[in-house]
């Protein structure tokens, strides 16, 4: 049997314990260090969320002053012309060489004429089947709505 006395136990404990309390702070400090790559990811996403928000309060700024100034109706949200709300009075533009105009708002109804890229086209406040109710110089009637563009 192996005996040991006081005076090799004692060194021999005192080791075995800064080798637990050694793993211990470099546990903390992996433990540290991974807290603090969290933390950081968190502050990554919270600054993301910060610019969506900042683009969402400017986009809403813009609306807000196109109602103002009269270019945007709030009444006149489901009409829209390239992704943009257009309002009674809004001029137009054909996107084919030409764009038929009809006398109802369906292809199958009497063609009152055909519309060139050129043709200043004046949106009437009404919608109905994809269709906006327009004058033009060539006289009033039906255009489909993906065939014209807000003239710029």
């Amino acid at each position: 049997m192996n005996s040991s006395s006081p005076s090799t136990f004692l060194p021999k404990l005192l080791s075995i314990i800064g080798l637990f309390a050694s793993t211990a702070v470099l546990s903390q400090a992996a433990n540290a260090g991974f807290f603090d790559s969290i933390y950081d990811v968190q502050k990554a996403v919270s600054s993301i969320g910060q610019t969506a928000d900042t683009f969402r309060g400017s986009k809403q700024a813009v609306t807000n002053l196109g109602e103002e100034v009269g270019l945007v109706s709030p009444n006149d949200m489901n009409n829209q012309a390239d992704g943009v709300k257009i309002i009674e009075g809004t001029l137009l533009e054909g996107k084919l060489k030409n764009t038929s105009l009809y006398t109802q708002a369906d292809k199958n109804s009497m063609q009152v004429n055909s519309l060139s890229q050129q043709d200043t086209i004046i949106y009437m406040g009404r919608e109905q089947n994809g269709y906006y109710y327009v004058q033009t110089d060539k006289g009033e009637g039906w255009v489909s709505k993906p065939l014209v563009a807000l003239r710029y």
